[in-house]
């Protein structure tokens, strides 16, 4: 199989000791059945339940080396975008497979989970990528035509932090026929002042269950901005929207349906 970089991985025998460096490598792997195969995971990887129980060789950012050897892996499933290079660089050059997962727009979700499931040989892997496939298609066919709305998603507030084109979410927010004003930043998280903000004026501003509750309050001081005008503020479930797994399309529905609601709103 090819993974996200690439490269072509050509393993013998069906994996059955993998390695996963990122939640949503644990939770793809999990969705096509393949869970009894991890052998390790690293922190924060907590869906689905049973994924708490595996042993954890670090973090995303720093993972314990010697103990994934140890584990005699046939398999290590990294994350290009987020795992640091030399330390899986080493997994190679000692022969380890390495298949790197970074998924960067929708088609990449059903591609891993049909490459995952080729690695592994888990017929299940094409089902759960053909489900992927008619969900999007289904929120295309419902939103792509529906009123445009100026939406800034607010990914913290201190400081003030966004996202650009090349994040999931980006993606997601034009899913649902919004508009981020911050597309084209050169930043991939760019960091803003509440002037850049209002100059945008957004109908809708979003952001996650993890937010303060109060998070809406400095918005509201600026009463002629139209969100607050309309009062279209929504928290969202982050870890649906931040993670390139099948439950992304729950987040993005959420997404959807909250924008929905905002344009009914802004047009009455």
């Amino acid at each position: 199989m090819t993974d996200n970089r690439g490269r072509v991985i050509d393993i013998a025998q069906p994996a059955r000791r993998v390695i996963a460096l990122a939640p949503h490598i644990t939770e793809n792997l999990f969705a096509i059945g393949a869970g009894e195969y991890i052998s390790g995971v690293v922190s924060h990887s907590d869906y689905p339940a049973e994924a708490q129980s595996i042993p954890v060789v670090g973090d995303s950012q720093s993972f314990n080396l010697e103990a994934i050897i140890a584990m005699k892996p046939d398999l290590v499933v990294a994350w290009a975008g987020g795992n640091p290079a030399l330390p899986l660089q080493r997994l190679e050059q000692l022969g380890i497979p390495v298949y790197y997962s970074d998924p960067k727009v929708f088609t990449d979700i059903p591609y891993n989970l049909r490459a995952l499931g080729q690695l592994l040989q888990r017929p299940e892997a094409e089902a759960q990528a053909q489900l992927f496939e008619q969900r999007l298609a289904s929120l295309k066919q419902r939103f792509s035509h529906t009123t445009k709305l100026r939406v800034f998603y607010q990914l913290w507030h201190q400081p003030l932090m966004t996202v650009n084109h090349s994040q999931m979410i980006d993606r997601v927010i034009r899913l649902c026929g919004g508009e981020n004003p911050f597309t084209g930043h050169r930043e991939v998280i760019p960091h803003l002042g509440v002037e850049s903000v209002l100059l945008t004026d957004p109908q809708v501003i979003l952001t996650g269950e993890s937010a303060p509750d109060d998070w809406k309050q400095p918005w509201l001081a600026w009463p002629e901005l139209a969100a607050s005008r309309y009062n279209q503020f929504y928290r969202l479930n982050e870890d649906l929207l931040y993670r390139p797994t099948l439950r992304l399309l729950e987040g993005a529905q959420q997404m959807c349906e909250a924008l929905q609601q905002a344009r009914e709103a802004v047009e009455s």
